[in-house]
């Protein structure tokens, strides 16, 4: 009997590295259940915009000294989703860019028109370079995941995206997140190694088993050469916390990693894992050096409620009773080094909250959700 104790505990002490970090996500999927969720908001003059006039925006980014908030939104993404596996029949509606003015006081939305480029957009991260104008978007075509850059005018009575190339590489074949070094060299994070379009159940086991499967992607344009440089699970949200330190969302592990860069290789070395209470997405860091972090309390509901997306927002879907009930949280925290994480906004009345944004200086900030309809915009 106290041989096989001995067994029993040396295994558990074996595998007990291995099994406590999926314990600790698992338990979140009990924690954050819509019923059990304990909702709070720390954000002030909470307004929802623009909800008839788009929806599913997974991302956005601000061109503060304008004013102004480019948004990355996809109606098609409610039958083509290449991340959570989500194929229905029929052509899927092409996404958009759009430009929000959110300093002027006109409130304005407007659509960016795309210009040379006649493909199929389903837009996820997007990244600008200020000094260039170009605007990098990771792009889950039908006919394969590549990032489509393109020159960004605002200037003129419309504002235009005129396609600039579009990028392919065996390394980049799951682009979700993209940072900028400059307007040649990047980082992108490929969130899964088994496609969904593929493998269907391969990625769904990857998503919640916790392999480390996601990757971390050095990219150089004038080379046009691309190399791993860090592997996580379900790699997501990137962004520059500092010059030489890279954060990174890794979903799967309800965690955001904190990596060391080399500014002369580029080469990554992984410092600091900052383990939250949901599964976070996308990443954004405000002008003083504050991390944001936008994310789902529960990946199950959000689940649900992408798959009955297609449904809910047809005429026939409107009596339908999973359209009544079916919900999905939204989770935002702040962290930084000296005071930790603080959370900012916990709720399901907008459901699937992906990207937080704030201009420090305006004021304002703004949220996104994957499956929702308009934006979430709130003052300090």
């Amino acid at each position: 009997m106290a041989f096989k104790t001995s067994i029993v505990l040396l295994c558990l002490a074996l595998l007990g590295p291995l099994l406590w970090p999926r314990i600790r996500v698992l338990s979140i999927f009990y924690k954050n259940a819509p019923e059990r969720l304990q909702r709070m908001n720390a954000l002030e003059s909470l307004e929802l915009k623009f909800e008839d006039r788009i929806r599913n925006c997974e991302d956005a980014l601000l061109l503060e000294d304008k004013g102004l908030a480019i948004l990355s939104c996809d109606p098609g993404r409610e039958i083509w989703n290449t991340v959570m596996g989500i194929f229905y029949p029929g052509p899927a509606t092409g996404g958009g860019l759009w430009l929000y003015d959110y300093a002027s006081g006109a409130d304005s939305l407007t659509s960016i028109e795309l210009v040379g480029y006649d493909g199929d957009l389903h837009p996820l991260g997007l990244a600008y370079d200020d000094a260039s104008s170009k605007l990098f978007v990771a792009n889950h075509h039908t006919d394969g995941s590549r990032i489509d850059v393109f020159d960004l005018d605002l200037a003129g009575e419309r504002s235009v995206a005129k396609h600039h190339r579009s990028i392919k590489h065996p390394l980049i074949h799951a682009p979700n997140s993209i940072t900028l070094i400059n307007s040649n060299e990047f980082y992108v994070t490929n969130d899964h190694h088994f496609l969904a379009r593929q493998h269907s159940l391969l990625s769904r086991i990857e998503t919640y088993s916790g392999i480390p499967g996601g990757s971390i992607v050095y990219a150089d344009l004038s080379t046009d050469t691309a190399r791993l440089v860090a592997r996580l699970p379900f790699a997501n949200g990137i962004e520059f916390l500092n010059e030489t330190t890279l954060a990174v969302s890794a979903t799967s592990a309800a965690s955001v990693h904190l990596y060391d860069v080399d500014t002369a290789t580029r080469d990554i070395t992984a410092r600091l894992s900052i383990k939250v209470p949901f599964v976070p997405d996308n990443l954004s860091v405000d002008k003083n050096g504050v991390l944001l972090v936008a994310g789902h309390p529960h990946p199950p509901s959000l689940t649900k409620f992408a798959e009955s997306r297609a449904l809910c927002n047809s005429e026939e879907g409107k009596s339908a009773e999973v359209c009544k009930v079916a919900t999905a949280g939204t989770w935002i925290s702040e962290w930084t080094a000296e005071g930790g994480r603080k959370d900012l906004f916990v709720d399901t009345w907008f459901p699937s909250g992906c990207t937080a944004l704030r201009d420090v200086a305006r004021k304002t900030g703004i949220i996104t959700g994957l499956y929702a309809k308009g934006i979430l915009v709130w003052k300090d």
